[in-house]
C-alpha cells in the first residue's frame, strides 16, 4: 500500500522553505510537505472520508440557546455573534486539550472555584446539547480517530518536530493514530532535514549583535557585549515614512556592500494592511523588486451598501447624504456621471428626484422607490424586492449585484417576524463591510524576501529590515480567552488533568517564532520605530524593546540606542541612511497674481442655442460687483461641490418662509385675515419642509421647526397689516421677470408684485434677516438687487404674458418703486413715499438712490469683461464692501481660489 511521507510544518512560509532544503538534499518521490489542515485533507482522502459539512454556526447558535441558565446567556441576548464566537473559541480550547467530546464529559471537576466550575459545567452541557456536532475541523479529526488501518488505500506516515509546529493535544493524539496505522519507523534523512528548519544557535558564543539577539533574547545573560553595528534602531514619524526610509536603506545597502543582491536582503512586516500597500509604493517607485509580498486588496461592499441606504432612503424623512450615496451608487440602474448629478442636486437641497431626460422606466421606478417611505413591514418588503430587480450591473459588478440579491432575502426574512419596523435591527444585518479579496502573493529568486510577523521565515538573508516594531508586535500578543483567564486555565490543568495552553504560552511560542525569524539573518538587523499611528496617535515601541536594552553593556535604557531620524546628530550616525547634500535654504516660489486679460468676450461664456448670451441675475450681477473671480467660477462651473451635514442654514430658512408666504398671499385674491394666517401657517411649513428640507420633520428638530413656525406666523401677520393699510392688490407672486441692462439679458423671479391704489407698482422682495444688515447698504447706494427687478419691469416685464392685470400697468406706464419686507424684525424698507405708510410699524423709507454705486459697479464691471479683462480682488475688498458698502461680501468666500489669487492694495471703489 503507498504510503505517504507527510512533513508537517506550521505554515505556508516554512512549507516552501523546507521544500527548498528537500529538492536540495534529499529529492524523492512519495513525500508531502504541508500544514496541518492539508495533512486533514490529505488523511481524510487517504481514508476515503467525505468532507465535513454542515451548517455549523446555525447548530451552534442554536445549542447555546438551549443550554438554561449558562453563564454566556445574558451576553448572548445583546451581542449574540460576539458571545458565540468567544465562547466556541474557549469551547475548541478545551476539546483541544481533551482529545473527545467523551473524555470531556468524562472529567470529574473537582477541585476548581464556584465560577470556574461554573463555566465548566455550561461548556460540557454544550457539548451535550450539540448531540456530536462539532466544528468542521474537529469533526474530520473525529471521523479519522473512528477510522479502522484496513479503511485507508493510501496510509500518511506524519513527521514533525517538537513544538514546530506547536500541536494540541488532540492533534497529537491524531498523529500518533495515523503513525501507528503506517506501521514504520520514521526516517532519519527526512528527519535530518525537518531539523535543518530550526536555527542552531547554541554552537559558539556570540561574537556580534546581533548573535547576542540570536542567543540571548528573552533570557537571562550573564554576560553583556558591547552594541555594534550589526544591529540598530531607527525611530520615523510613521509607517509611510517608515517604508520610504526602508527603501533608501536596502538601496544603499546594494552600493555599500560587494556582492549583496536583492534577494539577499529581507522585510519583516507586522500583520497591518497600511504596510503592505506602504511598502509596494515605496519599493515600486525606488525600483526594487520584492518577492512575497501579500497584496490583498480591500473592496467596497457595494451589494449590503446599496440596501443599507436604501433602508435609510425610505425611513422618512431620508437625511440628504444617504439619499446622494445611494444615487451615485454603482449599482444604480444610469451611468455613474448621471448619478454624480442627482446627488449633487439632492446635496444641494433639491429633494424632488424628478425623472431626467432620457430616463429608462427603471430610472424611473428607481426614483420613484427613493422618494416614498414606509410605515410598514410589508410595504417595506415589498419596496425591498424591486429595489433589488432594478439594481444594474456590468460583469465586473455581478458579485456585488448578487450580494444584494442574498443580502435582502437576509432582510425580507427578518421583516417577516417583525409587528414594526425595527430600522436599527434591519441596518444592523445590512451594514456594509469591506470585501477581502484573495490573497495574491507571488515569489521570485531575484527579489527582496518579504517575512511575515505570524508566519516563519521561508528563506535565510543577510540583511534584513524589520517594520512597526511597536508595542503590540514582534510579538503579537498571546490574547487572552474571555471564558478562562490565565488563572482558571492553570487550575483546569490541575484538576482535570488537561494540557489546557495558556495565553502566556501562546506569548512564548510569538517569541520563539520572533527569534527563529532573526536568527534567519547573517549580517545584518534594524528594527524600524515609527512614532505616530495613521491617526497620528502616540505608538510606543515594543516590548521585546526591553529584553534586548538587556543584552548590551552601556545601556541603562533601552529606548536611548533608537536613532532618531529628525535629530541630526543621531541621523548621521544612522547605518546606510543615505545623507543629502547641504544646501542653502530658499523661499518658495511667490505665484505671480495679476489681473487677468483673457482677450475675449467673457460675457458670452454662456450662450444659448442662437448664440445669444444667455441672462444674468440679481444675484449673480452682486457676485460679479464683488468678486469678478466669483462670477467666472460660477460661470464655468468651478465652484467647489461640498456635501456636508444638513442644518437649517439661511438661506433654507430664507427659502422656507418664501414658500410659506407665497401660499399665503396668492395673487388675484382677497387679503387672508389673521385668523386664517394663524390656522393655516404650520401645515403650510409642514408641506414646505415635506419638499423642501425633510430631515426638519425629525424629531430632534422639534424646537427648531416650532420657532420657524412662530417666526413665519408673526412676519406674516405684519405683512398682512401691511398689505391692508397700503391697501394694495397683489398682481402676482414668484413671478419671473425678464429685460436688459445696458443690452445684456437679465431676469430673476420677484417674490410680489403689488399694485398701489395711485396706479404706482411695488416690486416685493422678502428677506429672512434684519433691517440691520440690509438698511446700510441701501442708504449708501449700494442695494441692487430690487432695483434691477424694477429694470425688468421697466424694459421687458414678465416672461409670461397671461397676467393681463400686470400688463396693463405696466403698458401704462406708472412708476416703479421697491420693497425689502425683513421677516426677522418684520420691518419695510424702501425707497417710496406712500401717503398711507406712516401708520405701517416699521415702515423705513430710505432716502436717495438707493443703487446708485451698486449699479455703477456693475455696469464698470460688465464693461471689463466685455473687454476680456478680468480685475481680481485686492486685500482691502473685503473691508471695503463689509464696512463701507454695507454689503457682506460672500462671494469672497465661494472658492479657496479667491484668495490665493488676491492683490495686496486697497479696494479700487475705496481709492
Amino acid at each position: 500500500m503507498q504510503v505517504i511521507q507527510f512533513l508537517l510544518v506550521p505554515d505556508s512560509s516554512a512549507a516552501r522553505r523546507l521544500r527548498r532544503l528537500l529538492a536540495a538534499q534529499s529529492p524523492r518521490m512519495g513525500v508531502v510537505v504541508g500544514t496541518w489542515p492539508e495533512l486533514l485533507d490529505q488523511a481524510s482522502a487517504g481514508y476515503l472520508l467525505a468532507p465535513a459539512s454542515g451548517d455549523w454556526s446555525a447548530h451552534f447558535l442554536d445549542a447555546l440557546e438551549k443550554v438554561p441558565d449558562a453563564f454566556w446567556r445574558e451576553s448572548l441576548a445583546v451581542a449574540a455573534e460576539e458571545t458565540a464566537a468567544e465562547v466556541e473559541s474557549a469551547l475548541c480550547l478545551l476539546l483541544n486539550a481533551s482529545g473527545s467530546t467523551s473524555d470531556l464529559i468524562e472529567c470529574d471537576a473537582v477541585g476548581l472555584s464556584l465560577r470556574q466550575h461554573k463555566h465548566f459545567q455550561d461548556l460540557v452541557r454544550l457539548v451535550q446539547a450539540l448531540d456530536g456536532w462539532l466544528p468542521i475541523e474537529f469533526q474530520s479529526m473525529q471521523q479519522l480517530m473512528a477510522c479502522s488501518p484496513v479503511d485507508a488505500v493510501r496510509h500518511i506516515h506524519v513527521h514533525y518536530l517538537d513544538d514546530y509546529p506547536a500541536l494540541t493535544a488532540f492533534q497529537i493524539k491524531l498523529i500518533n493514530k495515523l503513525n501507528a496505522d503506517v506501521g514504520l519507523d520514521a526516517d532519519p534523512a527526512l528527519t535530518s532535514v525537518l531539523s535543518a528548519m530550526l536555527p542552531d544557535t547554541l554552537r559558539v558564543e556570540p561574537q556580534s549583535s546581533l548573535q547576542a539577539l540570536q542567543r540571548h533574547l528573552y533570557a537571562v545573560s550573564s554576560e553583556k557585549m558591547p552594541l555594534d553595528s550589526t544591529v540598530q534602531w531607527v525611530g520615523v514619524r510613521d509607517f509611510l515614512e517608515e517604508a520610504e526610509v526602508a527603501a533608501s536603506l536596502v538601496q544603499q545597502m546594494l552600493v555599500q556592500t560587494p556582492g549583496l543582491k536583492p534577494a539577499d536582503i529581507g522585510l519583516l512586516l507586522p500583520e497591518a494592511p497600511e504596510y503592505t500597500l506602504a511598502v509596494n509604493d515605496a519599493f515600486s517607485l525606488a525600483g526594487l523588486p520584492l518577492s512575497g509580498l501579500p497584496l490583498r486588496p480591500r473592496q467596497r461592499d457595494l451589494g449590503r451598501e446599496a440596501l443599507f441606504l436604501f433602508l435609510h432612503c425610505r425611513q422618512q424623512p431620508a437625511p440628504a447624504m444617504a439619499l446622494a450615496a445611494c444615487l451615485s451608487s454603482p449599482l444604480m440602474p444610469w451611468p455613474k456621471y448621471r448619478g454624480t448629478i442627482l446627488a449633487q442636486k439632492v446635496m444641494d437641497g433639491d429633494y424632488g428626484l424628478t425623472p431626467f431626460r432620457g430616463a429608462t422606466s427603471a430610472a424611473e421606478s428607481m426614483l420613484e422607490l427613493l422618494r416614498e417611505g414606509d410605515q410598514t413591514p410589508q410595504s417595506l418588503m415589498t419596496a425591498i424586492h424591486a429595489f433589488v430587480e432594478l439594481l444594474d450591473a456590468g460583469a465586473a459588478l455581478k458579485p456585488h449585484l448578487h450580494q444584494a440579491k442574498t443580502t435582502a432575502e437576509e432582510l425580507c426574512t427578518a421583516i417577516i417576524e417583525m409587528d414594526d419596523i425595527d430600522w436599527g435591527a434591519l441596518r444592523r444585518l445590512s451594514s456594509p463591510q469591506y470585501a477581502h479579496l484573495a490573497e495574491s502573493t507571488t515569489y521570485n529568486r531575484e527579489g527582496i524576501a518579504i517575512w511575515r510577523e505570524t508566519h516563519e521565515v521561508w528563506r535565510s538573508v543577510r540583511c534584513l529590515v524589520v517594520l512597526g516594531f511597536t508595542d503590540g508586535h514582534y510579538p503579537v500578543p498571546g490574547g487572552e480567552s474571555a471564558v478562562f483567564v490565565d488563572e482558571d486555565l492553570r487550575s483546569l490543568c490541575s484538576s482535570l488533568g488537561l494540557p489546557l495552553v495558556t495565553a502566556a504560552e501562546k506569548q512564548q511560542e510569538q517569541r520563539d517564532r520572533f527569534k527563529r525569524q532573526l536568527s534567519a539573518v547573517s549580517e545584518f538587523v534594524c528594527f524600524m520605530v515609527p512614532r505616530k499611528a495613521a491617526t497620528g496617535k502616540a505608538l510606543q515601541v515594543s516590548e521585546s524593546m526591553v529584553f534586548m536594552g538587556k543584552l548590551f553593556s552601556g545601556v541603562d535604557n533601552a529606548e536611548s540606542v533608537i536613532l532618531e531620524l529628525d535629530v541630526a546628530a543621531d541621523r548621521a550616525r544612522i547605518r546606510f541612511l543615505p545623507q543629502a547634500v547641504s544646501v542653502p535654504p530658499r523661499s518658495p516660489r511667490a505665484p505671480v497674481v495679476e489681473d487677468i486679460q483673457f482677450g475675449r468676450d467673457l460675457l458670452a461664456l454662456r450662450t444659448d442655442a442662437e448664440g445669444n448670451p444667455r441672462p444674468e441675475s440679481p444675484s449673480s450681477l452682486e457676485n460679479l460687483m464683488i468678486s469678478r473671480l466669483a462670477w467666472l467660477l460660477r460661470r464655468v462651473d468651478a465652484e467647489p461641490k461640498s456635501w456636508e451635514p444638513e442644518r437649517p442654514t439661511v438661506m433654507l430658512l430664507g427659502t422656507l418662509t418664501h414658500r410659506v408666504f407665497e401660499e399665503l398671499f396668492q395673487a388675484a385674491q382677497p387679503i387672508p385675515t389673521a385668523a386664517f394666517i394663524n390656522d393655516s401657517v404650520e401645515p403650510l411649513l409642514f408641506a414646505a419642509l415635506s419638499s423642501l428640507a425633510p430631515f426638519l420633520l425629525a424629531g430632534p428638530w422639534q424646537v427648531e421647526r416650532t420657532y420657524l413656525a412662530s417666526g413665519i406666523r408673526k412676519a406674516a401677520l405684519a405683512w398682512q397689516t401691511v398689505l391692508v393699510t397700503l391697501k394694495a392688490n397683489i398682481l402676482a407672486t414668484e413671478v419671473w421677470l425678464e429685460g436688459n441692462l445696458d443690452g445684456l439679458p437679465i431676469h430673476g423671479q420677484a417674490d410680489a408684485v403689488l399694485g398701489l391704489p395711485d396706479g404706482r407698482l411695488l416690486v416685493v422682495d422678502y428677506k429672512r434677516s434684519g433691517a440691520k444688515s440690509r438698511k446700510p447698504r441701501m442708504q449708501k447706494g449700494y442695494d441692487s438687487q430690487a432695483n434691477l427687478y424694477r429694470t425688468m419691469l421697466q424694459t421687458g416685464g414678465p416672461k409670461c404674458k397671461d397676467n393681463t392685470e400686470l400688463l396693463g400697468c405696466l403698458k401704462a406706464g406708472v412708476s416703479t418703486a421697491v420693497l425689502y419686507f425683513m421677516t426677522s424684525d418684520q420691518v419695510s424698507l424702501t425707497d417710496a413715499r406712500i401717503i398711507e405708510s406712516g401708520v405701517i410699524p416699521g415702515w423705513d423709507v430710505i432716502e436717495g438712490d438707493i443703487a446708485e454705486q451698486a449699479m455703477a459697479l456693475i455696469r464698470q464691471s460688465l464693461r471689463e469683461l466685455r473687454s476680456g479683462q478680468l480685475r481680481l480682488n485686492r486685500l482691502g475688498d473685503a473691508e471695503f464692501f463689509d464696512k463701507k458698502a454695507g454689503v457682506k461680501p460672500y462671494a469672497l468666500d465661494t472658492s479657496p481660489l479667491i484668495p490665493l489669487f488676491t492683490l495686496p492694495g486697497e479696494a479700487k471703489e475705496a481709492e
